[in-house]
């Protein structure tokens, strides 16, 4: 897998500055309340196709805080 920089250094994949996941998962960020999922989850999935027009509009999905 290519390097994957990542600045969040309180992830568990999280290594100098790098993702060390073997999988990425990058969803778009919901635009309504009744989209969001609960604030502290770990992994989701999409089932549908998400459109962003700009990278603030995203998330890694794969985040996983190395405190849990």
């Amino acid at each position: 897998m290519e390097r994957i920089k990542c600045s969040v250094e309180n992830c568990v994949y999280w290594h100098d500055n790098v993702c060390q996941a073997k999988s990425i998962h990058v969803a778009t960020i919901p635009k309504s309340p009744s989209q969001a999922g609960r604030g502290d989850m770990e992994v989701g999935s999409l089932i549908a196709q998400d459109k962003a027009d700009y990278s603030s509009e995203t998330q890694c999905v794969t985040f996983r805080p190395n405190d849990k």
